[in-house]
């Protein structure tokens, strides 16, 4: 008799803070492998309206974000060497049908953009930085540093849904009779919107569950948190790597 196979997230209860329109993917994922996902978006992206950018020699993007609101900032013929800061980043260049040429092999920080080994910074060139509002300035100051010219167009930002209390009393509601088994957390400011935008019983909550974060910088800052459940960074912040980091958590749990 062949046995038969459970899916590797069956029984797991899942919070998914991506933006509300970012979600489907990692819900339908979590749910194909028999998890149970409840979307609590803690994110909202706003665009920044830029309508051109100096011409430059490199252009990087940050993010996916960052191709969704600043991909018609560089021109598509091949004239601009494009680097991605990771290879989800790397796939939406695709789909917008540009060439990406410089991702990392492994990692998604500008640490290992930066690593890459055919990424050559020569004084002179003229880098574009297109990013979201805020964050590190590694990038910059090292493209500077190497005597590169530098603009940085900041081209959306990260801001905190409104809360709909009706929405988030009903859900912790649930949480609290059946169970929540792990969060995900794709960026501190995912952790720092979600605490401030549940219940005292909500962080309650969140903090003795388990976190799939995707950077020690997140990890270190869900235990600052009060997370108390184990926490587990996923090899990077695309869907798939997420779902990589959930099945190796839940077979973890079950042992």
């Amino acid at each position: 008799m062949i046995p038969k196979v459970i899916p590797p997230l069956s029984g797991a209860t899942i919070l998914v803070t991506r933006p509300a329109q970012q979600a489907d993917s990692l819900c339908s994922l979590i749910e194909h492998f028999g998890g149970t996902a409840i979307r609590f978006p803690t994110i909202a992206i706003e665009p920044i309206s830029i309508s051109t950018a100096d011409t430059c020699d490199l252009a990087v993007f940050v993010s996916v974000n960052a191709v969704a609101h600043g991909r018609h900032l560089v021109a598509p013929d091949g004239s601009v060497r494009i680097a991605a800061i990771g290879k989800a980043t790397a796939a939406a260049l695709r789909e917008a049908q540009l060439r990406v040429d410089y991702v990392p092999e492994a990692g998604f920080t500008s640490e290992a953009l930066l690593a890459h080994p055919e990424l050559k910074l020569i004084p002179g060139m003229r880098a574009l930085i297109i990013k979201g509002e805020g964050g590190r300035g590694l990038l910059e100051q090292t493209f500077e540093s190497h005597g590169l010219t530098v603009q940085t167009c900041e081209v959306y930002r990260r801001v905190r849904p409104l809360l709909d209390e009706a929405l988030r009393d009903a859900l912790e509601s649930q949480w609290a009779e059946t169970g929540l088994d792990v969060v995900t957390l794709t960026s501190v400011a995912t952790l720092d919107h979600l605490m401030d935008m549940l219940s005292e019983r909500g962080r309650e909550l969140v903090q003795i569950a388990d976190a799939v974060v995707v950077s020690e910088r997140v990890r270190e800052a869900a235990a600052a948190a009060g997370i108390r459940g184990e926490i587990i960074v996923a090899a990077a912040a695309d869907d798939a790597s997420i779902v990589g980091a959930l099945a190796r958590w839940r077979t973890r749990a079950r042992t």
